[in-house]
């Protein structure tokens, strides 16, 4: 067979189509709330069970050579029979042979797929097949391979072939995989995935402690995740908790043991790990199998290890999976989500170039100095930067404490931040006061869920405090920038999009096609003109009339106007440099 003339339009079952773009959907969203940038796309690939039969891939628009698809079914049973000669699994039970068997023919379809993809670079993720018919259906979930790889994840070194998520976003989409598969699973295939994000997240977070612990060889690699869910809210003697745990079995030869306990403490009791927590100081970590804290202890310098798993407790609900030096989750209260930077740089450095455009390189660089001195306080703390802080200062009196302006070294602005209040200093870097209660009125505007810093924060921009740049330190260890500002981009990024949505919008081209790239204009809608607006308004009026038309179906498109804060400044080129 060729790109043309395999079966591309059969339908396996009703609702197909939907199921796919369903698929896409919940994955792209799950992905999202996770906090990976990721671009997802989602097929279903229907392998005969019969050599005389055809594959069959939806969307049905020649994304693969089927050709090359068919080879799965030869390449999966050959690995699947050399797999039991040389490695002869330790268990003959019917049940992990057959899931064995299932995966190895994924692992199969999957490679045939990067082959056989007629975008390059794409790296594909297989599901659970089911039988519908006489094909054996995959869900199939799609990332552009560079944009994988800058994400981390652990080496393909797990001993156990059924560990398999490798970093949480692959936990993510392995359970987006597994909602899929389940639901091809019914005596009437499915023609909706649904899940919401947290749940796939949870699921996902659950999925990769788990493998991690396994890593350590624990066998009984279960509930780790809710034991540090657990011990990063529970609090002793009125102190948020804070410390390390390393996942090490008892008698590692990396491990420096400098306390054993007698009586190990199961993960799962929360409040006696939690007290034991307060153990893990001046590089100390709680040594843990993955079922039970069995003492006190650091690695060995001298000892190379390939992976020193840590649980790193920040408190408050806040703790993070570290390998090495390399972040690979994070957890806020429950919910999982991908490692993040406390304050980003050029998100920080965009700011001030925004609030303060006179602001020399130099002087730049100390509010950044000061700024990550703020985020390593262990509590909460608030930074304002304000171009007139000296006679704000003095306005603010008898409500902070106003010093000799200086710059502050690191012991100096730890002993500012721990006090009450915010610290007030001038775009040079020079701090005017501490102990800083800010006023402002209510403005409608803000988080009700956020606390009293945030809240103060949003009321001072509003007032007195208009023109000046604040850093919110929270209790839980999030961190806010404030004014909110857009990221610079270049003129022909907001061309392209907008182009790309044009193309998607003429008659006959498919409705997935422009549904993308609806979602990428979407995404950069605050920096279109004018002209780009009724471009765009006129596109998705088109594609709406012609769904009407069609279906008697309509998804209603609010007509998109320029956004009043928008300005040249917003772009890193000049408008003569972009190219006509």
């Amino acid at each position: 067979m060729t790109w043309d003339d395999a079966r591309v339009n059969a339908e396996l079952w009703d609702g197909q189509a939907s199921y796919r773009r369903s698929l896409e959907q919940v994955a792209n969203d799950a992905l999202d709330a996770a906090g990976a940038d990721l671009d997802v796309r989602a097929f279903v690939v229907g392998i005969p069970l019969d050599s005389d039969g055809g594959v069959v891939v939806e969307p049905a628009r020649g994304h693969f050579d089927r050709s090359i698809v068919a080879q799965s079914t030869y390449l999966g049973t050959r690995r699947f029979n050399k797999l039991l000669r040389e490695e002869a699994p330790d268990t003959d039970s019917p049940i992990y042979l057959a899931a064995l068997e299932a995966r190895t023919r994924r692992r199969a379809v999957a490679d045939k797929l990067d082959y056989a993809a007629r975008a390059n670079g794409r790296i594909h993720f297989v599901g659970v097949s089911v039988r519908i018919g006489d094909h054996s259906v995959f869900p199939v979930l799609a990332i552009q391979g560079d944009q994988w790889r800058e994400l981390p994840q652990l080496p393909d070194d797990a001993g156990d072939d059924f560990l398999t998520a490798r970093s949480f976003q692959e936990a993510v989409l392995n359970t987006v995989l597994d909602v899929a598969s389940r639901e091809l699973d019914r005596q009437i295939p499915g023609s909706m995935v649904r899940i919401d994000p947290e749940s796939v997240l949870r699921s996902a977070a659950d999925l990769f402690v788990s493998a991690v612990v396994a890593r350590t060889g624990q066998d009984q690699a279960f509930g780790a995740l809710q034991a540090f869910d657990a011990v990063s809210a529970q609090p002793y003697e009125g102190r948020s908790g804070r410390g390390s745990i390393l996942l090490a079995p008892q008698g590692d030869a990396g491990i420096q043991t400098v306390m054993e306990l007698e009586h190990p403490v199961p993960i799962g009791r929360a409040r006696s790990l939690r007290k034991v927590l307060e153990l893990s100081v001046g590089g100390l970590h709680l040594l843990c199998d993955g079922r039970e804290v069995y003492g006190l202890g650091k690695l060995d310098p001298d000892t190379p290890r390939e992976h020193s798993f840590e649980a790193r407790v920040s408190g408050n609900g806040s703790w993070e999976l570290w390998d090495g030096d390399v972040p690979y989750l994070r957890v806020d209260n429950g919910v999982p989500g991908m490692p993040r930077e406390l304050l980003n740089e050029d998100e920080f450095s965009v700011t001030v170039d925004r609030v303060f455009p006179d602001v020399s390189a130099r002087n730049a660089r100390f509010l950044w100095e000061i700024a990550r001195g703020c985020t390593r306080q262990p509590h909460g703390t608030m930074l304002v930067v304000h171009p007139e802080a000296g006679s704000e200062a003095q306005r603010l009196l008898p409500q902070a404490y106003a010093i000799t302006p200086a710059r502050l070294g690191p012991e100096a602005l730890s002993a500012a931040t721990g006090i009450d209040g915010a610290v007030l200093v001038s775009p040079d870097g020079r701090c005017h006061a501490v102990g800083v209660i800010l006023d402002g009125l209510a403005t409608g505007t803000g988080d009700p869920s956020r606390g009293a810093r945030f809240s103060s924060a949003i009321r001072y921009l509003a007032g007195a405090g208009r023109g000046a740049m604040v850093i919110i330190v929270s209790e839980d260890g999030k961190i806010d920038l404030l004014p909110k500002t857009k990221q610079r981009v270049r003129r022909a990024t907001v061309q392209r999009a907008v182009d790309r949505l044009v193309a998607a919008s003429a008659e006959g081209e498919d409705e997935d096609r422009f549904m993308r790239a609806d979602r990428g204009v979407e995404a950069i809608e605050f920096y279109l003109n004018q002209e780009q607006c009724d471009v765009v308004n006129a596109a998705r009026e088109a594609v709406e009339g012609r769904q009407w038309d069609l279906a008697r179906v309509r998804r209603q498109y609010i007509p998109i106007a320029p956004d009043p804060a928008m300005d040249d400044s917003y772009f890193v080129d000049r408008a003569q440099d972009t190219p006509a």
